[in-house]
Parts: C-alpha cells; sequence; structure tokens
C-alpha cells in the first residue's frame, strides 16, 4: 500500500500539466482581491462557488436596470425564452465513452488524470486553467438542443437544476474573451494577468442565475443589430411553437449562447439522457459497463 501512494505522489510530480486550480477558483479570489483587505483566499470550493453566486445576484439586478424599460415585444421575447429554456449539453468523441462510463461519470481534466483516467495533455489551454481553473471543469454549452458538435460525436443532456451549486457560464469561452476583449496575440504564449481575470470574472453567472439572465442576453444581442433585421428576427422568434425550434434559432442568428463549467465531475446518476451515432448503438449497449444506464442510452435525434 505504502509503494502504491508513493508511486501515485511520484506520477503527480511528474505531471506538470495537472492543475491546482479549482474550477472557478482564480474568479474567487478576485472577488476577494477586490476587497483590498489583505484577506485570505485560501478557502473551501464551497465558499469560492458562493462569492460567484452573490456577485451572479448583484450582475443580474445590475443587468435589468441597464436593460429597462422593455418593449411589448421585447416583454412577449422575455416570456417565451422564460418558457423555451435553454439546453445544456456536454459532447465527447465516442472513443472516450467506454472510459466514461467506466468512471461512472464525466470527469474534468484534473481529475481524470488524479483518477488514472487520462494521461495526455489536457484539451483545454493552459490559459483558460490559469484565467478560471479549467482544467478542473467539466464544459459545456447552454443553448442549442444539440449542443457544439465539432467537440465528439456522443452527446450528453444535463440536468441544470441538479447541477446548479457547482455550475456556472459566462458568455463566452475564456479563450475568445482573452481574444477578443483583451485583445490578446493566441498565436504567442498568452500570459493571464489579475486584471484579465478580474474582468473575465464580470462575463461570469452562477447556474440558479443562469434562467433569468438568458431572456436578458437574447434582447440585448437583438438590440445590437440594425432596427429592420432586429424586427424581422424577433417576428420569427414569436412564431416559433417549440422549445428545440427555437433555442436553434438563436443559436444560428448568434442572439444567445453560453458556455457553462461544472465543477470536478458529473456523475452518470444525473445525466438526463446520452445520445449516440445510430450505427454504434447496439456496441455501446453490450458494453457491461453501460447496464446501469441502459435506459438513458439512445441514438442521436
Amino acid at each position: 500500500m505504502y509503494r502504491l501512494i508513493l508511486s501515485f505522489l511520484i506520477f503527480l510530480a511528474y505531471v506538470p500539466f495537472l492543475s491546482a486550480e479549482t474550477c472557478g477558483g482564480p474568479i474567487a479570489r478576485s472577488h476577494i482581491e477586490s476587497f483590498t483587505l489583505n484577506l485570505s483566499s485560501d478557502i473551501s470550493f464551497e465558499k469560492e462557488f458562493k462569492l460567484i453566486d452573490y456577485a451572479s445576484s448583484a450582475r443580474v439586478k445590475q443587468l435589468k436596470i441597464l436593460m429597462e424599460p422593455l418593449s411589448d415585444i421585447e416583454k412577449k421575447i422575455m416570456a417565451k425564452a422564460s418558457l423555451f429554456k435553454p439546453y445544456l449539453v456536454t459532447r465527447v468523441k465516442f472513443d472516450k465513452l467506454r472510459s466514461i462510463f467506466k468512471a461512472e461519470a464525466l470527469l474534468s481534466a484534473s481529475k481524470a488524470i488524479k483518477d488514472g483516467w487520462l494521461k495526455e495533455k489536457p484539451f483545454t489551454p493552459v490559459m483558460e486553467d490559469k484565467l478560471f481553473g479549467g482544467h478542473s471543469c467539466v464544459f459545456a454549452s447552454l443553448g442549442p438542443p444539440q449542443g457544439r458538435e465539432r467537440y465528439g460525436d456522443v452527446l450528453f443532456r444535463l440536468d441544470i437544476k441538479a447541477l446548479e451549486n457547482k455550475t456556472w457560464g459566462s458568455f463566452s469561452s475564456g479563450y475568445y474573451f482573452l481574444k477578443s476583449q483583451r485583445h490578446k496575440n493566441m498565436k504567442e504564449e498568452v500570459k493571464v494577468i489579475k486584471d484579465d481575470i478580474a474582468g473575465f470574472s464580470n462575463t461570469v453567472f452562477s447556474g440558479q442565475y443562469l434562467d433569468d439572465l438568458y431572456p436578458y442576453m437574447v434582447i440585448n444581442f437583438l438590440r445590437s443589430f440594425p432596427k429592420d433585421k432586429a424586427n424581422k428576427i424577433s417576428k420569427e422568434l414569436l412564431s416559433i411553437k417549440d422549445r428545440g425550434s427555437f433555442c436553434s434559432f438563436i443559436d444560428s442568428n448568434r442572439i444567445g449562447y453560453m458556455e457553462a463549467k461544472i465543477a470536478d465531475s458529473v456523475s452518470l446518476d444525473v445525466i438526463l439522457a446520452i445520445e449516440v451515432p445510430a450505427d454504434k448503438l447496439s456496441e455501446v449497449l453490450s458494453w457491461p459497463e453501460a447496464k446501469p444506464y441502459k435506459n438513458k442510452i439512445h441514438a442521436v435525434k
């Protein structure tokens, strides 16, 4: 047993890309530093998340003040966006699926490395780990029903209510934020400074406020369009009768999307559905590791 523990510690010492951050940790520390009271930043994840949670509550209220008054058509769109909520979806490549069943969870890169499921360097760039603890996050899209297909051919449908106490979202990826808002040269090694983290923290909203935020985000994007274009899109939005089409239309017209981050892991027990390519369905259902989740596994729609 001693040799096993020693071997594991040696393994950790030789994994330079293994993150010591928590998902959202740099953002929480940025909030702590903003008090300028030399407060300790050595706090639990629960306290870190609470800081993000409280800041999210305040920023939603601020957003409401800034965007009111709403026109009649904006109120109708807000009501519809509140009814047809965005989908929380994670996609992975098929060759990762069996190990996910074996682990019984979707794992962040850091946890997958620690638990021995991942040997290679994390896909998430180091700059995002420094910006918000990205290596300790499970990533998901908050928007269209099919998520972002470029991330893989297997789709996990997540229940945001079951995960809201460990989930937060931002208006863009950390990569895009550093490129578009901080004007970093992404062809070079990006140095993330405290001001970058503080700026990114202002785009972050915790899980329980994402439903409140989403309709305002849609209206804000519509307001940025020329009047004729905004009116045309608004009329089409109001004519749509189902959630899937509504969220897909919003995404295709670039008027609403967030990248969600979930701390550490997502147990397969709280997954709503697992959708795999139709030609792979029989194979997946034959895996012993998939048996406990048989009722959740379906062909991609």
